[in-house]
């Protein structure tokens, strides 16, 4: 991955929260700071900036209350059915 800046893992922490439906407040944007400052401390010079997006992404459910998404059903409940082997003449 090629060397992220500081205002790409702004804008893409920012639309996976937007997404993820939290609501972006003063203090949201407070936290989103603070997560991204702690981030860049984190992350020693070479090739920091795809590591900096990273330790950014991992930190996230720390600073924010993520919506619960539940999975769709992968298929249709099993029923009980017939398929006409008892059937008697």
């Amino acid at each position: 991955m090629a060397d992220v800046s500081f205002q790409d893992v702004f804008n893409r922490v920012f639309s996976y929260l937007r997404e993820s439906g939290v609501e972006m407040t003063v203090e949201t944007y407070r936290s989103l700071l603070r997560l991204i400052e702690e981030a860049v401390a984190s992350v020693d010079e070479p090739n920091r900036g795809d590591r900096i997006l990273a330790a950014a992404m991992d930190r996230v459910p720390r600073y924010f209350r993520l919506p619960e998404v539940e999975p769709p059903q992968a298929c249709p409940p099993i029923t009980r059915g017939s398929i006409g082997y008892d059937h008697h003449d």
